[in-house]
């Protein structure tokens, strides 16, 4: 594993997709935190950003459809549905959207429950990159939406575990992601105090 970065290379949300940008190697984070900080709300903006993180860099095929668990598929490119609120998709991808953040949660402590970073090896959604020490995603267009997302953040995870240990927070009441313990400590954020008492199951979108 390589040591830690600085945690000022990824500043709070939501300034940090155009600065993690800057970094080749981390361009699945940004992938990630772009899908969790702004979730597409329509089925061309989800064709986007596949077509952008993932279908453009070699990482995966263009998939036809997305589903997540007992969903119904929802498709996407020229059959995808007419409506313009499109609640099914939107549903399924604030399910999906949830599932990574709860995912990210479980991961600190006092939990330091991994066990998505090892699904992801074993399904074979993230392998070793030419450096050695480096992973990168490798998600198939049949998988979850939450696994190919997750699966972008377990190839930085596992790439820089050191740096998430110690940076990465996900608050309670939000589950939105920061990556700065001072401003919030490991399970609050800038809005929400750490100490509050609060449900994991409670949530709302982050600031944009």
């Amino acid at each position: 594993m390589r040591q830690a970065d600085s945690h000022t290379s990824i500043p709070t949300l939501p300034s940090a997709p155009s600065l993690v940008a800057k970094e080749h190697d981390r361009r699945a984070l940004f992938a990630a935190l772009t899908f969790v900080d702004k979730p597409p709300r329509s089925a061309a903006a989800l064709s986007g950003w596949f077509e952008k993180h993932l279908v453009a860099p070699g990482r995966m095929r263009r998939p036809t459809y997305v589903m997540e668990g007992f969903s119904m598929q929802v498709a996407l490119g020229p059959a995808a549905p007419e409506d313009p609120d499109e609640p099914e998709l939107q549903a399924l991808v604030e399910a999906a959207r949830f599932r990574v953040l709860s995912s990210l949660r479980a991961l600190m402590p006092p939990a330091a429950d991994d066990r998505f970073l090892a699904a992801a090896i074993d399904d074979g959604r993230v392998r070793r990159a030419g450096d050695g020490a480096l992973w990168e995603p490798c998600p198939r267009e049949e998988d979850l939406l939450s696994d190919i997302v997750l699966s972008l953040f377990a190839a930085d995870i596992l790439s820089y575990r050191e740096f998430h240990d110690a940076y990465l927070c996900v608050c309670k009441t939000c589950l939105r992601i920061d990556f700065d313990p001072s401003r919030s400590g490991r399970t609050g954020c800038p809005e929400h105090q750490p100490t509050a008492t609060v449900n994991v199951m409670r949530r709302s979108r982050p600031p944009l």
